[in-house]
């Protein structure tokens, strides 16, 4: 896998440069503020791009759509040394795919790495939860509509259709087992269990509006 690791602290930014390479991850670049990151990542292309969240001009979450238009398929996993879910919800909405705390071993790091490379959403469970809670869920059911990614409002527009994890796999062109990873991060942002939950929460609340524009 190939990283861009980006942090202001120099020592901490080379020591775990050094520490993912020898867990085998190819470091390509290492950047020391978000400016240096996005150009490091429209140049190296690279799997994931290892964020730290905060620098002293503020915080990089605003960096989050940069790297995404340089390099579309890299995946950015924050990096912090506090686990704030208000932080951890706007770099979800932002695109983030993953967020894991600086105190957290190398090896924990890299798991976290490898959940967000396969296209899963890297958060702790519990810290999920709490950033993806609405403050009046009774004001807005789809409240956490704002966190879905393009793909899973594809995902959404599939469950709506009635379609089965394999024709839903046909209609993304991705293999089954990635349709059921899409299926369940979308049902974790939302707060339901199942397809029907998700559906008709959707039918429940939502509107032709509720959807993004180029879905309507």
């Amino acid at each position: 896998m190939r990283v861009i690791v980006c942090d202001d602290h120099r020592l901490l930014l080379e020591a775990l440069a050094l520490a993912l390479e020898d867990h085998g991850y190819d470091v390509v670049a290492i950047a020391s503020s978000a400016e240096e990151a996005v150009q490091a990542v429209a140049e190296h292309r690279p799997d994931i791009c290892l964020l730290d969240v905060n620098f002293p001009a503020g915080s990089s979450i605003s960096a989050i759509a940069e790297i995404r238009e340089a390099s579309p398929q890299t995946r950015v996993v924050m990096l912090s040394a506090a686990a704030d879910h208000g932080i951890v919800g706007r770099a979800i909405a932002e695109g983030a795919a993953g967020y894991v705390g600086k105190e957290q071993p190398i090896q924990r790091i890299c798991e976290m790495l490898e959940q967000a490379d396969k296209g899963h959403l890297a958060v702790e469970p519990a810290l999920l939860q709490q950033a993806l809670r609405p403050q009046k869920p009774s004001d807005d059911p789809l409240w956490a509509l704002q966190f879905l990614t393009d793909r899973e409002w594809e995902v959404m527009r599939c469950i709506m259709d009635g379609q089965s994890t394999e024709q839903m796999a046909g209609s993304l062109g991705v293999q089954r087992s990635t349709a059921r990873t899409h299926v369940q991060n979308l049902l974790t942002k939302l707060g339901v269990h199942s397809r029907l939950q998700a559906a008709a929460l959707m039918s429940a609340y939502g509107t032709p509006e509720t959807w993004p524009a180029h879905m309507r």
